[in-house]
């Protein structure tokens, strides 16, 4: 073999092994959408932003001190999609601004829902960031 030719193999063999180690990460050979999106009007969510739009429910405290926390992705009766071309792939809650859980979800084996109990004492807001594969990333906050 010339150095041509051991050249391009060790270039196809270099992309390869690049692709193949990004795919088994996501645990798809998709690219995934990661744009951190906005509504184009908070007050009045048209029904694709209410699909991706986490929805945070507060539970109550138990005797420990830990709140359950709910968080659907999809609020007003439309529910998310779990489907191999399109779903839920992580959920994330934030206590003010602290990363208190993170859920890693998979495409449809497992549905855009999590629950989490934390500790909210002190705590004002309540954010959840949710990824979708193909529409970015949504969020939504509750003030407490």
């Amino acid at each position: 073999m010339n150095r041509r030719d051991l050249l391009k193999v060790s270039a196809i063999t270099v992309a390869t092994m690049a692709v193949g180690a990004n795919a088994s990460e996501n645990n798809t050979s998709k690219p995934m959408n990661r744009l951190e999106m906005k509504p184009q009007d908070p007050k009045q969510l048209n029904k694709h932003e209410l699909k991706h739009s986490p929805k945070i429910t507060v539970g109550n405290k138990d005797a420990k001190g830990y709140t359950t926390v709910e968080i659907t992705i999809g609020q007003g009766d439309i529910i998310h999609p779990s489907t191999p071309d399109h779903w839920i792939d992580y959920i994330e809650l934030y206590a003010d601004t602290k990363l208190v859980g993170k859920s890693l979800l998979e495409a449809e084996v497992s549905r855009g829902k999590a629950l989490f109990a934390v500790k909210l004492d002190g705590v004002k807001t309540l954010k959840s960031n949710a990824g979708c594969n193909l529409h970015g990333i949504w969020s939504s906050e509750v003030a407490l």
